[in-house]
C-alpha cells in the first residue's frame, strides 16, 4: 500500500546525509497574478523549483505552484532547516555528513519530515532492544503551519518510536511560528535557536533513563488495560487501532477490524444496540466474521508485562501505519500514558513516588 499524507502520495528516500539535500525541493514566492491580466495584491504564488531528482512523481522537471501565502507570510525553507538541523548534529555525532537520514515528503514537497538517529545515544532497558535517540524535523510550505523539531527513542529493525521525556512528563519539542514579516529566515538562525534546545535535553538523558527503568517495575492489569483502551485510546485514535493495541498487549497478534459499524451487541433490557468495545474484539468474541488475525508483533514487545511495554506497542501500531497523519501520533503517546496512570491506583501511587 502506498504512503499517504493528508491524502497525497508521499515518497521515503534514505539515503547519507550528504546525498539527501538533492532530494529536498527549494521554494520561492512569485506575484499571485493572471498571464495577461492583474495582480493580487494580497497574495504571493509559492512555487516548488524542479529538481535534478524529479522521477516517478513530477515526470516534467518543471516548476511548480503549491499554494498561495500572503504578502507577510514567512518563507521558512526545507534547505535551512535541514543544513541546521545537521549544522547542530555534527557537534554530537562523528562523521554525520555520512550517516544515513531519512526524508519523508510530499508529492510536490510542501511537508517534510527528516529523521537523524544518534547511535551514540542509547536505551537500552531490561535486555529491550537498542533504542537510538531520533532527532526530527517536520516543516511545511504553508500559512499557519511551523516547524516542529522533536526528539524520540527509535528502534530501527521495526521502526517503533515513542516520545523522549514520555514517562517524565516533560514537553520536548520545539517549534517556530511563520512571523509576519517579509524577510524569509536562514539557517543560521536555526542553528543558534536548536542547538541551544538540543544541548539543554541531551544533558538530561541520564534522568531520562531512571524514569524508564521505574516504569519497566510497573505492572498494568488486563482490566485497567481494557478501561484505557476502550476510553482513551479509542477517542484519541479510532476503533481500529484501539482494537490493534489491545489484541497486540494481550497476546501479541494484530488484528484487522472488517466493519467496526456492525459489530454490535443488543442489550435484551433496554433493546439498545451498542458497538462492542474494542477490547472484545479477542479470541473470545462469539463472532469472528467482523475481525482477522493479522500479523505477530515482535516478541519482546509483548504480550505486555509494564507500562513500558504499552508504549512499546502504542509505537509499533504506529509504525505500521499507512499514513504519515497517523504515523505522526507519537507525539500523543504521552498523554495516553498519563490517562492510562491516572486509570490505576497503583500507577498514580509509582509515578507520585517519582
Amino acid at each position: 500500500m502506498k504512503l499517504k499524507w493528508e491524502g497525497r502520495e508521499a515518497f521515503v528516500h534514505t539515503k547519507p546525509v550528504n546525498e539527501l539535500n538533492e532530494w529536498i525541493p527549494h521554494f520561492k514566492r512569485v506575484p499571485f497574478k493572471l498571464h495577461n491580466g492583474g495582480t493580487n495584491k494580497y497574495l504571493d504564488n509559492i512555487i516548488r523549483q524542479a529538481l535534478s531528482t524529479d522521477g516517478e512523481f513530477v515526470k516534467d522537471r518543471q516548476d511548480i505552484p503549491v499554494c498561495t501565502a500572503t504578502k507577510q507570510y514567512r518563507l521558512f525553507q526545507h534547505h535551512d532547516v535541514f543544513k541546521a538541523l545537521v549544522n547542530v548534529l555534527d557537534l554530537y555525532v562523528a562523521d554525520i555528513h555520512s550517516q544515513d537520514a531519512t526524508l519523508k515528503i510530499k508529492d510536490y514537497g510542501e511537508s517534510m519530515w527528516v529523521s537523524f538517529t544518534l547511535a551514540n545515544y542509547q536505551l537500552n532497558e531490561a535486555e529491550r532492544f537498542p533504542f537510538m535517540l531520533e532527532v526530527s524535523g517536520l516543516n511545511t510550505i504553508g500559512a499557519g503551519k511551523a516547524l516542529d523539531i522533536r526528539l524520540s527513542w527509535y528502534e530501527p529493525t521495526y521502526k517503533t518510536r515513542f516520545p523522549y521525556g514520555m514517562l517524565s512528563s516533560q514537553e520536548v519539542n520545539f517549534k517556530k511560528e511563520h512571523r509576519k514579516k517579509v524577510n524569509e529566515l536562514d539557517s543560521d538562525t536555526f542553528t543558534t535557536d536548536i542547538e541551544a534546545f538540543l544541548l539543554k535535553h541531551l544533558e538530561q538523558i541520564s534522568r531520562e533513563r531512571e524514569f524508564y527503568r521505574r516504569w519497566i517495575t510497573a505492572e498494568v492489569s488486563q482490566n485497567t488495560l481494557a478501561r484505557w483502551i476502550n476510553t482513551a485510546v479509542e477517542d484519541k485514535w479510532n476503533y481500529q487501532m484501539a482494537a490493534s493495541v489491545y489484541n497486540i498487549a494481550i497476546n501479541g497478534y494484530d488484528i484487522q477490524v472488517k466493519n467496526s459499524e456492525k459489530i454490535i451487541d443488543l442489550d435484551i433490557e433496554t433493546k439498545k444496540r451498542e458497538k462492542i468495545p474494542p477490547s472484545e474484539l479477542t479470541e473470545y468474541f462469539p463472532d469472528p466474521h467482523y475481525f482477522v488475525w493479522t500479523d505477530r508483533a515482535p516478541e519482546k514487545f509483548a504480550p505486555v508485562k509494564n507500562a513500558f511495554d504499552v508504549s512499546l506497542v502504542l509505537g509499533w501500531v504506529l509504525s505500521r501505519q499507512h499514513t504519515i497523519t497517523n504515523q505522526l501520533k507519537w507525539v500523543d503517546i504521552p498523554e495516553l500514558m498519563e490517562k492510562l496512570v491516572a486509570a490505576d491506583e497503583s500507577l498514580r501511587f509509582l509515578m507520585q513516588k517519582s
